[in-house]
């Protein structure tokens, strides 16, 4: 018997994040600590060099702090400058004008010092179910063990994902690069993205 998925809040995740989310009883953990250098505050993309990442750079809102409903963005952090990646990045994506004005209005609305990246990455999470055609799971209530759930919350569990094939601007000097955002996805293929074969029926990604 599968056991429901806990998943972590991240800003714009993977492909296989979504797919997951759509099991019965998948829970999106707000309860738990940050976990540094993981999809939580990085947004995966493809380059003319291969995969990059694009980190928000966070900071708690006090050292006595570590969950992740106490994470804040820094100074360094704006609008402008995931724009400007992404322009550079997925600007010749079939699908990138049709998508970025919301991207951009998200950006605009969250991208500030001082936010909540909590607030960011779940908005960013509903935007990407509602393209999706898929609901977004319910919150966590309370710290999660993990105990008796499918944990998706360790960083590791996300480094080697079966992610379904799609057409990548760079693909003809890259290679397909796999477990990109949400939006590199949604770029590429638009809303043929709900349409792509999920691998883990069984949970079990390897």
């Amino acid at each position: 018997m599968n056991l429901a998925p806990l998943l972590p809040a991240a800003t714009f995740p993977p492909l296989a994040w979504f797919q997951l989310a759509k099991f019965p009883g998948a829970t999106v953990c707000v309860h738990e600590n940050f976990v540094k250098q993981s999809l939580r505050n990085r947004i995966a993309l493809v380059n003319t060099q291969g995969p990059v990442d694009f980190t928000f750079p966070v900071h708690r809102r006090s050292a006595a702090s570590r969950g992740v409903q106490d994470l804040l963005f820094t100074d360094a952090v704006g609008p402008e400058a995931l724009m400007k990646v992404l322009r550079t990045n997925c600007g010749s994506a079939p699908f990138f004008d049709h998508y970025v004005p919301e991207i951009e209005a998200w950006a605009v609305q969250h991208l500030h010092p001082g936010n909540s990246w909590l607030d960011a990455a779940l908005a960013s999470l509903e935007w990407a179910c509602h393209e999706l055609g898929t609901p977004l799971p319910a919150h966590s209530l309370s710290y999660q063990s993990g105990e008796n759930r499918d944990d998706w919350r360790p960083k590791n569990r996300w480094r080697s994902l079966n992610t379904p094939r799609y057409p990548q601007v760079f693909e003809d000097r890259l290679g397909f690069v796999p477990g990109r955002s949400i939006l590199d996805v949604l770029f590429h293929v638009g809303p043929e993205a709900a349409l792509l074969p999920s691998h883990h029926g069984n949970h079990d990604v390897v």
